[in-house]
């Protein structure tokens, strides 16, 4: 049995003809249109006295502006590498991500981040660890020993600012009781110190700075300018200029 038949031009219905003509219009009416457009920011940039570079170059000379404008959205997909960008890379927001999801952050076999720059803080296998009664204990520092009330520290690591503006107010209280937790201090940014900064009870590097990004005053019970010592836990340990 056959199944295929010729098909002549007369059985063609009239509408496909219609389609693909009115079709073909479309596309020459497209294809002026765009033409006529070129033209016209051809004759504007050549003539215009704002941008040197559209003058000698018109129309393509858009195109860099437009690559500028959209390069950022695109570098970070297609030609930065994970460590690269900054202030926070793509290896680290994707650390910070994955541990806000309580999913397993670590990288085994190796690391993306350069080990070679002086100062660079990394475990090595060591063959024969030291024992206890070997190692030593940080050696305690004192920070203004002029002043009348000297602060005397023995911690490696500690919170760096982070304005309160900047964060939440979970987060402060979270890092508060950590820092209080670790015996470690705590730096408020320039954002100025909250009550929620004080109800760890953690040490308090209260940041001045500059100024610029408005130190606030404490607020305790409603009040401005209520009295540190009403916590009971923590307290100013020093200013950071």
């Amino acid at each position: 049995m056959e199944f295929m038949t010729d098909i002549t031009m007369e059985q063609v219905p009239d509408f496909i003809f219609l389609l693909i003509k009115g079709l073909a219009y479309l596309f020459i009416f497209c294809v002026g249109a765009f033409v006529a457009f070129l033209a016209v920011l051809y004759f504007i940039d050549r003539f215009q006295t704002r941008s040197t570079l559209r003058r000698n170059y018109p129309v393509l000379a858009r195109g860099r502006y437009m690559f500028e404008y959209w390069g950022e959205f695109f570098r970070q997909y297609f030609f930065a590498l994970d460590r690269e960008e900054m202030p926070f890379n793509r290896a680290e927001r994707s650390w910070v991500y994955r541990a806000a999801k309580d999913l397993d952050s670590t990288v085994p076999f190796g690391s993306t981040r350069d080990l070679r720059p002086t100062g660079t803080v990394y475990f090595a296998n060591y063959p024969f660890p030291k024992l206890e009664d070997d190692a030593m204990e940080p050696a305690e520092i004192t920070i203004g020993p002029d002043c009348p009330h000297p602060y005397r520290t023995k911690s490696l690591f500690n919170i760096s600012g982070m304005s309160f503006g900047a964060i939440s107010i979970p987060a402060v209280r979270a890092l508060s009781q950590g820092a209080k937790e670790a015996g470690i201090w705590m730096n408020t940014g320039e954002g100025g110190l909250s009550p929620y900064h004080l109800e760890g009870g953690a040490d308090i590097v209260f940041q001045i700075a500059t100024g610029n990004s408005c130190c606030a005053r404490l607020i305790t019970g409603g009040k401005r300018g209520g009295d540190i010592d009403e916590y009971g836990r923590g307290g100013i340990i020093a200013l950071s200029p």
